[in-house]
């Protein structure tokens, strides 16, 4: 037995969804994205990269080259002067040292013959 609502939907199934949206004008398809949005705004089943919006108007510059651009990234990174140290590194520790620290320095470093532990 259909219920009456599923008569009404069996006339949908054969609808040309590409027609439709070829048919709708471009604030009609931005509209149609946020209503789309608002329904299921993190869509698992997504990659993620058609999870975000296209907010780009440009047009495509030119084809993308990967190799080419990492040459240019290396090359302009060589290039580029290091910055200087605002505090020049000198090597003085700071702070107050760990009691012991310097026995168990000397142990880590000390060298073992036999029963003997010899210190350096």
């Amino acid at each position: 037995m259909a219920l009456p609502f599923q008569k009404e939907l069996e006339k949908y199934k054969n609808i040309d969804e590409d027609e439709l949206l070829g048919k709708l004008s471009e604030e009609e398809l931005k509209q149609l994205e946020n209503v789309l949005d608002d329904l299921d705004p993190e869509s698992a089943l997504l990659p993620a990269g058609f999870r975000q919006k296209d907010q780009t108007r440009k047009a495509a510059t030119g084809p993308f080259d990967r190799e080419h651009l990492l040459m240019y990234l290396e090359k302009e990174a060589l290039e580029q002067k290091d910055r200087e140290d605002f505090v020049p590194f000198t090597g003085e520790k700071k702070g107050r040292s760990i009691p012991g620290q310097a026995l168990c320095q000397q142990i880590l470093h000390a060298k073992c013959e036999g029963d003997i532990i010899l210190f350096k």
